[in-house]
């Protein structure tokens, strides 16, 4: 286990600490939660061209999958590893870069929700279109948000990592539900 925190904490301070004043406000975008929300709209727009009638079973599988992501990486995860934020206590870490007026926060670090919440609708929209491009071009902004928020401070790499992995989970068994239940209609 020593060994798999030295490599977290190195690749943290990796990141973290060859942050460049130029890149502060592009990260701090990419952690912003809101930004997003004209590719989500875009998103339910193609999904609702392709899928007219499926649309309603699409809907509900999408806010139980970012409800599963979000929840669970609260409470499947940070309120049981109580790992503290890189940004708030780490003596042992020397250096880390914390940008003006970005607020820490003063939750938990793993597993990101951030990266949970942005993978599964990376895997899950994937599962959906079948897709490649448009699954690598999610998946490439889910792992820029990851980056975000190591770049930020607020959270350590496998936290991130952690967070891909319950994406995929959440993701295959939303996915399961909605083909179960798709399959339910047509009969």
């Amino acid at each position: 286990m020593k060994w798999l925190t030295y490599i977290d904490n190195y690749l943290f301070e990796l990141i973290n600490s060859n942050g460049d004043s130029d890149f502060d406000l592009i990260m701090i975008l990419m952690s912003n939660k809101y930004i997003f929300i004209p590719l989500y709209i875009y998103i339910l727009f193609v999904l609702f061209k392709q899928y007219k009638k499926k649309i309603i079973w699409i809907l509900l599988a999408l806010v139980i999958l970012v409800f599963l992501a979000d929840f669970g990486s609260v409470h499947f995860f940070k309120n049981i590893f109580l790992r503290i934020r890189p940004c708030n206590v780490n003596p042992a870490l020397d250096g880390i870069r914390l940008i003006d007026g970005y607020n820490c926060g003063t939750g938990f670090s793993f597993i990101s929700a951030h990266a949970a919440n942005m993978f599964s609708i990376a895997f899950f929209i994937g599962l959906i279109k079948r897709d490649l491009k448009l699954f690598i071009f999610l998946f490439s902004l889910a792992t820029i948000v990851g980056y975000s928020r190591i770049y930020l401070g607020v959270h350590y790499p496998f936290d991130i990592v952690g967070g891909m992995l319950w994406a995929i989970i959440v993701s295959l068994l939303t996915y399961k539900f909605l083909s179960l239940k798709i399959d339910e209609t047509i009969q």
